[in-house]
């Protein structure tokens, strides 16, 4: 606590006259006067969404767009961001424009997708080939014959008759006998097996030659005539037996745009021959 002259108002350590300035020997407890009152400062408008303080009511506010506005009288407050000279908006606004930009790319991927231009597993049709049926009985050979070449006969005895018809002869393809593969075994798994059957829209897959390959499946169940496949000789005669018995159906020779064609015969545990082949 200091002291002071009554006199000259000399401030001094202690209370201890005279005052080495007028010489006056009484000395007085320096007190320093407090002022608590608050003095306010003018009005100013406070958001309420976010604070920032503004010096008129002239929304929006100019950090978040707010429009909710609230007078107050007082000292200004402290905003930390008003030091820095970034709004709330700025502190957002980064992450919200990276978000809808992968939105808009991943909606725009898709889009393509939908339309074909893109190809997206799962979205806009096919990603490829679907898988083959590993479809009960014998795909290879059937009482000695080979099913192989009984495949290749069965091209060129079908080209013949449609010839002979005015229809044109088809080539085969590795494409298109794919196709007749996938389409022939998944129907024998499900006459004979567990599986579900062909899906006619699955045929894009395979990247065929044409948009509207025409395909041709039956069966020829030899055993309800008391015959079977082992009676025929060799691998011509069984293909010229499965052709004819296609043609005495009176079913028609289908026209081709690609004059592709792809075939599979397939023998079932009972003895029925799965017969397709598509034609593109």
């Amino acid at each position: 606590m200091e002291w002071r002259c009554e006199w000259c108002g000399k401030p001094h350590e202690e209370n201890d006259p005279p005052c080495d300035n007028c010489g006056h020997g009484t000395f007085e407890r320096a007190v320093e006067q407090v002022n608590h009152e608050v003095v306010e400062g003018g009005p100013v408008w406070v958001c309420q969404d976010c604070g920032r303080e503004h010096q008129k009511h002239s929304p929006p506010c100019s950090r978040c767009g707010g429009s909710d506005f609230e007078r107050r009288i007082g000292p200004p407050e402290t905003d930390p961001l008003d030091e820095i000279g970034t709004g709330w908006l700025d502190v957002l606004e980064t992450k919200y424009v990276v978000g809808y930009a992968v939105v808009a790319v991943l909606l725009g991927v898709i889009l393509l997708s939908v339309l074909g231009v893109v190809s997206l597993p799962g979205v806009g049709g096919t990603s490829g080939p679907p898988e083959i049926p590993n479809a009960p009985g014998s795909a290879d050979t059937a009482a000695g014959l080979s099913l192989a070449d009984v495949e290749a006969a069965y091209v060129d005895v079908l080209n013949d008759r449609r010839t002979n018809e005015g229809a044109s002869a088809l080539t085969r393809n590795e494409t298109t006998d794919a196709a007749a593969t996938y389409y022939n075994k998944a129907l024998v798994d499900a006459r004979v097996g567990d599986g579900s059957g062909p899906d006619r829209e699955a045929l894009d897959g395979f990247g065929l030659a044409c948009e509207r390959p025409a395909v041709v499946a039956y069966q020829v169940a030899y055993e309800r005539t008391g015959r079977s496949v082992s009676d025929f000789e060799n691998e011509s005669a069984l293909a010229a037996s499965l052709v004819d018995n296609y043609v005495e159906r009176g079913s028609r020779f289908r026209t081709a745009e690609a004059g592709t064609v792809g075939v599979d015969i397939h023998v079932a545990p009972g003895g029925t021959v799965f017969v397709t082949y598509v034609v593109c």
